[in-house]
């Protein structure tokens, strides 16, 4: 594992280390959890947008009929 130092405001470390006491945990492994939450959401939507601009290029997409029929399901007029 490496070492890296990052700039914090005050009040961000605090919720940090109060979190750490609140768990039981410490201040780098709060931390390490929210990088590693954050890179995995953000992955996540990066490969999901390229999915949907690839889908959306190739005419992949729903007609507007086919998207009022759906919300029509839902008694939601799509017009």
């Amino acid at each position: 594992m490496k070492a890296t130092t990052i700039r914090m405001h005050d009040t961000m470390l605090d919720r940090v280390d109060s979190l750490a006491k609140s768990v039981n945990r410490s201040r780098t492994w709060v931390i390490n959890q929210a990088v590693e939450r954050f890179l995995s959401y953000e992955e996540w939507f990066v490969h999901e947008v390229k999915a949907g601009v690839r889908e959306a290029t190739e005419g992949e997409v729903a007609s507007h009929e086919e998207v009022a029929e759906r919300f029509a399901k839902w008694d939601v007029n799509a017009n």
